[in-house]
């Protein structure tokens, strides 16, 4: 059990096919959960004892190809200081996301083409500590000019602000993927505005 232990000091949550691929068996994990020495949030997937939920980790957990995007990765990225309500996730066309949206009613799911899904994915450690796959900023930039419609003015200038105010930006990678968006002229104008 050394191995699901140094899993646990890494990682707060635990699911069934991590230990599966370590070599454990689903039932150990249940005994460890009725012993009390890790607590099952759902079914699948364990936590450390005494933890505090991550709702990130919570969502995520689920699939490998579930990206936070938009206000959420706004937020993760530190370019808004709202705190989400509302989950906003990115899943591959295709992807059946009905399991996630019925446990998780303040979840956004959006779905994007395959060939774009993967453009940006990184991972972020949430506030609690653990870490997730979300769009990296010039991804998130470029996802909420194309949403800015649907957005709250106030978080999209905020959003923008913040990104255009930051050391770490990447200007390059922002034209680069606004080329791929079919977005360039528009990012060039908020690009010549905000430097």
């Amino acid at each position: 059990m050394n191995v699901l232990r140094e899993y646990l000091t890494k990682n707060s949550v635990i699911t069934n096919r991590d230990a599966k691929n370590m070599g454990i068996g689903r039932h150990i994990l249940s005994d460890l959960a009725n012993k009390g020495k890790i607590e099952r949030i759902r079914p699948g997937v364990y936590q450390r004892a005494g933890e505090i939920a991550d709702d990130f980790i919570m969502i995520s957990s689920n699939s490998k190809r579930i990206v936070f995007s938009h206000k959420t990765a706004l937020y993760l990225h530190d370019l808004s200081n709202r705190t989400p309500n509302i989950f906003h996730i990115s899943v591959p066309q295709g992807y059946n996301a009905s399991h996630i949206k019925k446990r998780y009613g303040n979840l956004q799911v959006r779905y994007i083409k395959k060939e774009l899904h993967p453009i940006g994915i990184t991972d972020i450690e949430t506030p609690l500590g653990n870490t997730v796959k979300v769009y990296d900023m010039e991804r998130t930039i470029c996802d909420i000019i194309l949403d800015r419609e649907k957005m709250d003015k106030q978080i999209f200038i905020d959003g923008l602000t913040r990104y255009f105010k930051r050391t770490d930006k990447n200007l390059r990678t922002l034209i680069k993927y606004s080329r791929q968006f079919n977005i360039e002229s528009e990012i060039r104008r908020y690009v010549e505005v905000l430097l």
